[in-house]
């Protein structure tokens, strides 16, 4: 199921002409298809529309993003940016899905499992950082 196809769970919606300035935290779905400037914390899924401008922290499950989050990001299940969609700031997701299309500009930092590390590995190989750099912009 794509993240925001469930309509029978409570969702607030914010409109395409509406700016909120300040604190969102709440744990039903939120629909940014306007402008949202300050921090959100939900506990479920926050969707930001092809219009949706996001200035602002993102706390939550899942983040879809068709338009723009100019903040850090982190989830605890699965962040999608489909295309058009960017991301300027960091992001800590378990899952990510970037399609083409899509741009993001600050540092990826994904949990790796225990069982995914090879213990044969040289010693340079495994003092890595699990953290990737992506410039949207060539």
């Amino acid at each position: 199921m794509k993240i925001g196809q469930d309509k029978d769970i409570p969702q607030t919606i914010i409109g395409k002409s509406v700016t909120v300035k300040g604190e969102i935290i709440g744990n039903e779905q939120l629909t940014i298809e306007g402008t949202v400037e300050g921090r959100i914390m939900i506990e479920t899924t926050v969707l930001v529309r092809d219009s949706g401008v996001v200035k602002a922290d993102v706390d939550a499950a899942n983040v879809n993003v068709a338009g723009g989050v100019i903040g850090n990001i982190s989830v605890t299940e699965k962040i999608e940016i489909v295309s058009g969609g960017y991301v300027v700031g960091d992001i800590r997701a378990p899952r990510l899905i970037i399609n083409d299309g899509a741009s993001v500009k600050g540092t990826i930092d994904m949990e790796i499992k225990s069982e995914h590390i090879n213990p044969s590995r040289t010693e340079n190989d495994t003092t890595r950082s699990d953290s990737t750099s992506i410039d949207g912009h060539s």
